[in-house]
């Protein structure tokens, strides 16, 4: 494991077990286990049972290879832990009790859960706060969440409080890629952060000319995805071009180049910097909406359940160290 990995795995697996102590739950969902490394933590290091959950057969497959050779480090003669399963299977609140059936077969109707994901991926954080609100399995959470350009409708807005307020809140995608930026982190970055600049003031000198050819709309940026590193502007231009299946000659290499120097002549770039460290430095703020929004579904939740259970509640804090893991606010829930 990375550096980074070492100390979210570390962090949030002594979590997740204070959490379980508290309730006396020995039992954790692991949604999104990709290779498995809090999953491992939790069995191995805690001795929880584990039921690793991964879409991905190609990430069940490598979390099981790591089992094997975890196990051998530890001596043991057998190929997988006792405590720990890896599945390949989708969890919603409809199937959640036949897929616990399958792969926990000694499970009682009453045994409780705790359902966690590390870092998980745009709508799967709120489909674990989903199963936390629907599902009588499950009566804990304890999630980092992630890749909050990946949301959809579906994931974002998730309170009653922030959908009535759909007049005054958009997210559309360029909002939700901002909310993955830390500004915090530039100064670090040093010449990653230049080189990123660079690649979004290519795509606006692009977008620009997309635009003068009725390609484009100037409120609908072209997606291109992830394209190679240019350094400079007329190979980007047609790297952009065959990724959005267009002409080769829709904007020429002359065209391209006399485009760029115009726009330096006229000191864009320095207009461009001015508009790129403004905007970044609303990324918190947009960030902030999204992690609030998932505090009051998950509070509303536990208020709805109306119990006396002293350990119920919801609440959000930073859990990893911000230069190490921009991504850091955890949420834990009880009901």
């Amino acid at each position: 494991m990375s550096d980074k990995k070492i100390h979210e795995v570390e962090l949030m697996s002594h979590l997740i077990k204070t959490v379980c102590d508290e309730r006396s739950i020995n039992s954790v969902i692991d949604l999104g286990s990709g290779q498995g490394y809090l999953s491992r933590a939790l069995a191995f290091d805690y001795g929880l049972e584990v039921l690793a959950v991964d879409m991905c057969e190609i990430q069940t497959t490598g979390a099981l290879k790591y089992d094997k050779k975890a196990m051998k480090s530890l001596k043991e003669e057998a190929e997988e832990h006792p405590n720990l399963k890896h599945v390949t299977e989708k969890i919603t609140p409809e199937n959640i009790s036949q897929v616990i059936a399958r792969w926990s077969p000694d499970s009682s109707q009453d045994k409780r859960w705790l359902v966690t994901g590390l870092h998980t991926c745009g709508d799967l954080s709120p489909m674990i706060f989903n199963l936390f609100a629907e599902s009588k399995e499950v009566s804990c959470v304890v999630n980092v969440g992630c890749c909050y350009n990946a949301l959809t409708t579906a994931g974002f807005p998730m309170s009653q409080y922030l959908k009535k307020k759909d007049d005054l809140i958009k997210f559309g995608s360029t909002a939700k890629v901002l909310s993955c930026h830390t500004p915090s982190r530039w100064v670090d970055e040093g010449e990653q952060c230049i080189k990123a600049f660079d690649n979004y003031y290519f795509r606006a000198l692009l977008q620009e000319m997309l635009v003068e050819r009725r390609l484009s709309d100037i409120n609908d940026p072209p997606r291109l995805g992830r394209i190679k590193q240019n350094k400079e502007f007329v190979p980007f231009v047609k790297a952009s071009l065959k990724r959005l299946k267009l002409p080769e000659d829709t904007i020429t290499a002359e065209e391209a180049e006399l485009h760029y120097l115009k726009c330096k002549e006229n000191q864009v770039d320095k207009q461009f910097i001015t508009l790129w460290i403004l905007r970044g430095l609303l990324a918190p703020i947009v960030e902030s909406i999204i992690l609030v929004d998932r505090w009051i579904y998950l509070n509303d939740c536990v208020q709805q359940q109306n119990n006396n259970n002293e350990n119920s509640g919801a609440w959000m804090y930073p859990l990893f160290d911000l230069s190490a893991s921009p991504r850091n606010v955890v949420y834990v829930a009880s009901k």
